[in-house]
């Protein structure tokens, strides 16, 4: 019987705007946009296939994407190319995601219960135990404020939460990582037992002991790309080999190597390495869309109101003798003018906008 495809990625890519100034923050929000804002590629063209019952690891160094992708395949943030099919529902564990430090551990456990659809009963019916998984430390600290919870505590109580509920695909972002042996256990055993029920886990870490008895299939993504793809036993010791000779470069050359490998790169040459794939995958997508022509309307309406406003006061004229009498405000001929311009700068930032989704990476 053929597997069911659960996730199937064709040229995935994010470019990011790397915002170093606030003045480059307020050009961007103009309506002419800054066309002179460095880029970055955190991913380059990634494509892959995941099937149920798969356990996918996810390796590779620090900034080459990992992150990125799970949060693109959990639908957290859009690509900016490429095609994502995602066949049932996502939960991501990552360390502290979605708690609010404010609030108790209990309190936050009811937060993210309720934002995952769960009823009363069903969260009261579950409380119990998502608290005692969480392990010692997070009962003796379960109504205090998450605040003062260490990031392994946090990540307990969070992993806790979300391996309590009932997901198609289990993405998991280094939360095992921070945890203690007997707290690793049991996760794992709650992922084997998530497997066998024919679920899809995707899993990144840094520990490949972890990545070695959890996953099955390993991906590995370097700068953005996919370098090499199949079996635990093939891809973890190419990896290996690979990360310990970069790690004998110094960290200019490391730097240098991830700040060249983000600019160099653009869909164009992307399309070129594969002309025979439509041309769809190589096309940004445009997700800040425009505002609609009635919201458009209503701004300029609201824009000649405040001009007619400031008119009639700098000119001392009653605002009931300024409504019966518009025109004695400003003149026509003044009035065609200022929706004359309004029209042309509205038209130039819709002519002049980028076709992309805008991300900032400070």
């Amino acid at each position: 019987m053929d597997k069911k495809l659960k996730i199937r990625a064709r040229y995935l890519t994010k470019e990011y705007d790397m915002m170093k100034t606030k003045s480059d923050k307020l050009k961007s929000l103009m309506p002419f946009g800054n066309t002179n804002i460095e880029k970055f590629w955190a991913l380059k063209g990634v494509s892959f296939d995941i099937y149920e019952g798969d356990s996918v690891g996810i390796v590779g160094l620090n900034g080459g994407g990992k992150s990125t992708l799970l949060n693109i395949v959990s639908q957290i943030i859009p690509p900016t190319s490429g095609e994502l099919e995602v066949n049932g529902t996502t939960n991501i564990i990552s360390v502290g995601a979605g708690l609010n430090g404010k609030l108790s551990g209990r309190e936050n456990i009811i937060m993210k219960c309720e934002m995952l659809g769960m009823s009363p009963a069903e969260i009261d019916e579950k409380m119990d135990d998502i608290i005692n998984f969480a392990g010692d430390q997070v009962i003796k600290k379960i109504d205090q404020p998450v605040k003062t919870y260490s990031s392994g505590m946090k990540s307990r109580l969070g992993f806790s939460v979300l391996v309590h509920q009932d997901p198609d695909i289990l993405i998991i972002d280094e939360a095992l990582s921070v945890g203690d042996a007997p707290f690793f256990e049991k996760g794992v055993a709650r992922m084997k037992a998530f497997k066998e029920q024919g679920k899809t886990i995707m899993f990144v870490s840094h520990s490949l002991s972890q990545v070695k008895t959890l996953c099955d299939k390993v991906v590995w993504i370097d700068h953005g790309r996919v370098v090499m793809e199949g079996t635990a036993a093939e891809v973890l010791p190419q990896f290996e080999e690979f990360q310990r000779t970069y790690n004998k470069k110094s960290k200019a050359e490391r730097a240098k190597i991830t700040r060249d490998s983000g600019q160099n790169f653009s869909l164009e040459e992307l399309h070129e390495e594969h002309p025979d794939d439509p041309i769809s995958y190589f096309q940004k997508k445009l997700y800040d869309k425009p505002f609609s022509w009635p919201t458009q309307g209503v701004l300029g309406f609201l824009t000649l109101l405040l001009i007619f406003t400031i008119v009639a006061t700098l000119k001392e004229v009653p605002l009931r003798t300024a409504v019966l009498h518009p025109l004695y405000i400003i003149p026509a001929s003044w009035l065609l003018v200022i929706v004359a311009v309004i029209v042309v700068i509205a038209g130039i930032g819709i002519l002049t906008r980028h076709r992309k989704e805008r991300h900032v990476l400070d």
